[in-house]
């Protein structure tokens, strides 16, 4: 099915990169790990572009500044609690399927 490329979109997929780049910080694959980065950085540089995202800059803030530091491996938050921030975008999106 083709998924339409909406802020809920990018932000599901927001959270599974977030979630590989855990992964790989866990296991201490830094190489993976910066590509998700990367990757994740990408994602909220397309997010962004929404004029309906405008009144969320401060949440969009606060996400970049977590993944970079994951980037800087200073990584101090609670793992469950941030995919648990991404889990009703992924739900969201499936029950649009």
């Amino acid at each position: 099915m083709n998924t339409s490329r909406t802020p809920l979109f990018y932000m599901a997929n927001l959270g599974s990169e977030v979630s590989r780049a855990l992964l790989e910080y866990q296991k201490e694959d830094f190489k993976k790990m910066h590509n998700s980065i990367i990757r994740a950085k990408d994602i909220i540089v397309k997010i962004e572009e929404f004029p309906e995202m405008k009144g969320r800059t401060g949440e969009l803030e606060i996400l970049k500044s977590i993944i970079e530091d994951l980037n800087q491996k200073k990584f101090e938050l609670n793992k469950d609690q941030l995919l648990s921030y991404f889990s009703p975008f992924a739900t969201r999106l499936m029950s649009l399927k």
